[in-house]
């Protein structure tokens, strides 16, 4: 066990002999920056909510795209990023071995073209990013395989929802967030298998409830007070759920509940050996959030499907094994090092950017199923291990170091001043929210967004209350945002479905929204805490003394239990 200074916080940090042992195995050295401070480096890469116009590097035209017009990069349209009309090798240079690689790269990232989004098989959804197996759908983002839907993020296997956040396998859904396999949930948090469900949170198999906290297998509760059928109606029928004002005073009502009833420290499920927040069937994964089917893997995130063997990796997975410090890489990804947005089968890569189905590259930007390239130049076999080795040894002996001093050898990820995004842009802004000041003193990027002016032609405040009162030509209307003034529509889509569902239309923008039921998410930061159990006829006596490490930071209101209390207080 070894303790470490971090270059960035200047926050002591511990390397344990099981993550010596993993850096030995991908030959890459101890890293000099702390767990949480290297996650917040790989996040800088990574914008997940917004999308940008920007004019095309090969036609000149305007086309979406996940990086803001002012990033110093070059995009092409994905049909053409992919097709043969360009050679990806004729940005390729020689290496400079007089500076360091990191300069000489960010060189190359502002030539090199990569596609505009990181998207595939979308059907009439040209306004989502970070996305697959989409149709007919709308601002979705971190999704795949979602249809007619729209206000998305972190989803998979999604029909027919609005306003959704990291959700699985939902249909007929609203505002809410945490959800799994539910249909006709609203407004609601943590709910698994669940039917008719309005304003509940953590509720397992329920059908019919309203207001309800903790629930499993129940029907016909009213803020979890057992009914009949017949007075579950009635009490609903006092709530005005097609009126706007009906609609706050039920949040603002349920979320008040909410708040006396206890949240088990974590959610997590089926796993062995494991620790972190929302770990589902998953073995040996240690400090970690949001990880499906995982096995063996410490300092990650937002990974799914048979990932194995990685440390500090954000984002996707499916099918990969032994990655290290990279960002956005999935689909049988395997051996990548400190790469960003590669995938479909990338192998042995070190230092490279939307390298997708190659194998064998360093420091490259923008090929497609390519080999033994290094900054772009294609080499023989023997040419490029001989080449990638100097650079590596060049590397360790000539640091990049940034505005604030931070050096960068082999073995770190790109360095905070190379990212194509500003700090306010990427997922860290969700997670560790900073002022411009306070972003430019750490040495991050900010950018203030560039919107279109367009001139509201009615106020949020003066549509009608009741959902039966809304007219179809809303749709051609520009609504302003009651929080943060920002204009908006309502699309034909989403006024289909509140018609259908009986909802009124919402009074802010899908920003506004997400930043409200963000508040239900917990960031992948752990705090040490202690069971605040005090309850009589638990397995303790007076306060229960177990203690643990949790996503709920001390600071929130929510009463957090470990695992046995929560089990016996919901059981």
């Amino acid at each position: 066990m070894e303790t470490k200074n971090c270059q960035n916080c200047k926050k002591d940090f511990t390397i344990e002999p099981e993550d010596f042992s993993f850096y030995e195995k991908m030959g890459v050295p101890a890293p000099t920056f702390c767990p949480q401070c290297r996650m917040i480096r790989r996040l800088l890469w990574r914008n997940e909510g917004l999308l940008f116009r920007r004019q095309d590097g090969y036609s000149g035209k305007e086309v979406f795209s996940g990086f803001a017009p002012e990033a110093n990069v070059v995009t092409y349209e994905n049909s053409f990023w992919y097709g043969d009309g360009w050679n990806p090798l004729a940005t390729g240079r020689e290496y400079d071995f007089s500076r360091p690689c990191f300069s000489q790269f960010k060189e190359l990232l502002s030539v090199a073209p990569i596609p505009a989004r990181s998207v595939f098989n979308l059907v009439n959804s040209d306004y989502c990013n970070e996305a697959s197996e989409m149709k007919n759908s709308y601002l979705c983002f971190n999704t795949d395989f979602v249809e007619n839907s729209a206000y998305l993020r972190k989803i998979t296997h999604i029909k027919e929802c609005f306003d959704i956040n990291d959700s699985n396998e939902n249909e007929l859904c609203y505002e809410s967030v945490l959800l799994e396999k539910c249909y006709s949930t609203y407004f609601s948090v943590d709910c698994d298998s669940c039917v008719d469900v309005w304003f509940s949170k953590g509720l397992r198999g329920c059908t019919n409830c309203f207001g309800c906290v903790n629930l499993t297998k129940k029907s016909y509760c009213y803020f979890n007070v057992q009914y009949s059928k017949e007075e579950y109606q009635e009490k609903l029928a006092q709530h005005a759920l097609t009126s706007y004002d009906g609609i706050q005073a039920a949040k603002k009502q349920a979320r008040v509940f909410w708040l006396a009833y206890p949240v088990k420290f974590n959610h997590t499920s089926r796993t062995y050996d494991s620790n972190g927040e929302r770990i589902y069937d998953s073995k040996n994964v240690k400090d970690s959030h949001t990880i499906r089917g995982g096995e063996n893997l410490r300092y990650c995130q937002d990974l799914q499907a048979k990932t194995s063997n990685c440390y500090d990796y954000s984002v996707w997975g499916v099918g990969t094994e032994n990655i290290y410090e990279s960002q956005t890489c999935g689909l049988g990804c395997y051996n990548l090092r400190f790469s960003y947005c590669c995938w479909e089968n990338a192998r042995d890569l070190e230092y490279c950017v939307y390298c997708v189905g190659s194998k064998n590259c360093f420091g490259c930007v923008g090929l497609y199923k390519q080999e033994y390239c290094i900054f772009n130049k294609q080499y023989s076999k023997e040419e490029y291990f001989e080449l990638r080795n100097k650079i590596v040894e060049q590397m360790k002996d000539i640091p990049y170091i940034d505005a604030k001093g931070r050096e960068y050898r082999y073995g770190e990820f790109f360095p905070f001043d190379l990212s194509l995004h500003a700090y306010n842009e990427t997922l860290n802004q969700d997670f560790f929210p900073l002022t411009e000041a306070e972003a430019l003193d750490k040495g991050y990027g900010w950018r203030e967004p560039n919107n279109r002016e367009y001139k509201a032609t009615q106020t949020s405040q003066d549509l009608p209350d009741d959902i039966r009162n809304v007219p179809s030509t809303i749709t051609n209307e520009i609504l302003e945002c009651m929080s943060c003034n920002r204009a908006y529509r309502i699309i034909p889509a989403e006024l289909s479905f509140y018609n259908r569902v009986g909802l009124p239309l919402p009074r802010m923008c899908h920003m506004c929204r997400y930043t409200d039921r963000a508040q239900y998410l917990n960031p992948p930061v752990q705090y040490h805490r202690a069971c605040m159990c005090e309850q009589e006829g638990h397995t303790h006596s007076g306060k229960c003394p177990n203690e643990f490490a949790s996503s709920y930071a001390p600071e929130r209101a929510d009463i957090v239990y470990c695992e046995q209390c929560y089990q016996q207080e919901t059981s």
